[in-house]
């Protein structure tokens, strides 16, 4: 699939085809009737589920690359082929009871808005006759599944299916209509942001894959991500409207909170969530460029984002202070050097929460806000290319003359994080060490003794049992930051550095540790 297109390629492409295509649609086929003939069987149900999800995937590589001629000509059978299975149920095959692992249906039809997927985003003109109908089956999947972790493939599936559709103009006129876009707000995007059990279960227990889920940056699915990706895909069509009936769900969840003395947190993770959707009309990795006019950001921020970072009870509603920061972060290019001045000291407090989430997502902010740009000059829809251009030429808004009285309990707090033992490897708080190293510049000194001994700690525990390049780099990265900003100008410090340095450095090279040695001989 992810080949570069040449006539190689398209050489062994045409091979498969013409030995598979036209026995892979009537093995697809002659599946179906046996599975209509053994329904109430299932040892020769699941099998042959399991044959037609595999056929699926098939169909999807092989029409990965291009539309061919052969799918082209026989669309038809197809596709009556996959509608059949979206609209199939069967309680043999579904077990109640189950929470985690999908159903043979589920993953078959996962399986097949995959496929629907494939062609809307390609734009397939022989697929636009069956779009319609296809769009009112998945959204009606999108309408039964269950809130737990067995449906969470098909429902991300299915919103991304529909995202694609919304998201250009020329199917515009599927969606163009107010009570639609009510449903999709009220039935798709706000169940699928709303936080469950098994979130909760996984902010405390598995906190990695909740933040590789979560990160804006990640490529992992969820069900917030890809309602997010909709409703910012309804605002690209649907501005006006899909900002409209958002802000009014939000201050009614908002007001269920408040009225609730803090038990519908959920509700206002939601809403937070919700404004993060609607907010962002473009951006990029930098963050964003511009904003939805119809929001008013600031107040939001002021009114409901800074209360609850203000708050230093880490007990109380670990999930919506990370919500919070996480709100903070996206929008760091919108707030001026003054705003982040205020959020600093409190993202520091953060740092320790005893929430894996809470002090990763604080680390992760700082380190943002110490590489965001100033760019007051800037116009509000200045396009992203020219904006990020400019974003390029620009200073820091908050750098070493702005960091300096934070230093020291910022170093405290990170080192606190990575001096325990109990806790993984952190590669977002070690990055947050190397960015606030650098950002600090000659009042580095100040704390060279203290970080230069946390950090030899750390070298000392990771070398003998390397597991996350990542933290790795940005450990040796901010050791490097260190040797140069300090020995270079103060060299009284070298024989220091090096009696603290050389001794894990003669372990690495010693142990023979392959990972470590590159980075010990450069510095």
């Amino acid at each position: 699939r992810y080949q570069v297109k040449s006539d190689e390629l398209f050489t062994d492409i045409l091979y498969t085809l013409q030995q598979l295509q036209a026995p892979l649609l009537t093995l697809f086929k002659t599946i179906g009737q046996a599975v209509e003939s053994y329904q109430n069987d299932l040892t020769q149900l699941k099998p042959r589920f399991a044959s037609l999800r595999s056929i699926c995937r098939i169909f999807f590589s092989l029409n990965w690359q291009d539309l061919p001629e052969y799918f082209e000509d026989h669309m038809g059978e197809w596709m009556s082929e996959f509608a059949k299975y979206l609209k199939y149920n069967n309680p043999i095959l579904i077990d109640n009871d189950e929470e985690l692992d999908p159903s043979p249906i589920d993953k078959l039809q996962a399986a097949i808005v995959d496929n629907l997927y494939l062609y809307a985003d390609k734009d397939e003109e022989p697929f636009i006759p069956f779009l319609s109908d296809f769009t009112s089956l998945v959204w009606h999947l999108l309408m039964n599944v269950s809130k737990f972790p067995k449906h969470d493939v098909l429902a991300t599936t299915c919103i991304k299916f529909l995202s694609s559709l919304i998201a250009k103009p020329m199917h515009k006129n599927l969606f163009d209509n107010e009570q639609t876009l009510q449903q999709i707000i009220k039935n798709i995007v706000i169940p699928n942001l709303t936080i469950r059990e098994i979130d909760e279960e996984q902010f405390e227990d598995d906190p990695a894959e909740f933040i590789m889920s979560d990160m804006e940056e990640s490529d992992s699915d969820s069900r917030r991500k890809r309602s997010q990706d909709l409703l910012r895909a309804m605002c690209r069509q649907f501005e006006e409207q899909a900002t409209k009936i958002c802000l009014e769900h939000i201050g009614t969840m908002l007001n269920e909170f408040g009225s609730s003395n803090g038990e519908k947190w959920a509700h206002k993770d939601a809403a937070i969530h919700l404004m993060l959707g609607i907010a962002v009309r473009s951006g990029s990795a930098q963050g964003v460029s511009t904003v939805n006019d119809k929001v008013n950001l600031m107040e939001f921020f002021t009114t409901h984002i800074i209360p609850e970072m203000q708050d230093t009870n880490h007990s109380v509603r670990p999930m919506v202070k990370a919500t919070a920061i996480k709100f903070a972060w996206t929008f760091r290019n919108q707030f001026t050097k003054e705003n982040i001045a205020v959020l600093m000291p409190l993202l520091i407090t953060h740092l320790n929460s005893p929430s894996v989430v809470v002090h990763t997502y604080s680390a992760a902010a700082i380190e943002k806000f110490l590489t965001c740009k100033d760019i007051s000059g800037q116009p509000q829809g200045t396009a992203s290319a020219t904006g990020m251009a400019m974003l390029a030429s620009k200073k820091v808004k908050f750098g070493a003359n702005e960091i300096k009285p934070f230093l020291e309990p910022l170093f405290s707090a990170l080192f606190a994080i990575i001096d325990n033992q109990e806790w993984n490897e952190n590669e977002y708080v070690m990055k947050c060490v190397m960015r606030s190293l650098s950002s600090a510049r000659d009042d580095i000194v100040q704390v060279t003794q203290i970080v230069l001994e946390k950090l030899n700690a750390a070298l000392f525990v990771v070398a003998k049992n390397p597991r996350n390049p990542q933290y790795n780099h940005y450990m040796f990265e901010s050791i490097a930051i260190l040797v140069k900003s300090v020995c270079s100008k103060h060299p009284e410090h070298v024989a220091t550095f090096e009696g603290l340095l050389f001794p894990p450095f003669q372990t690495v090279l010693q142990m023979d540790v392959s990972e470590f040695t590159p980075y010990v001989f450069q510095i």
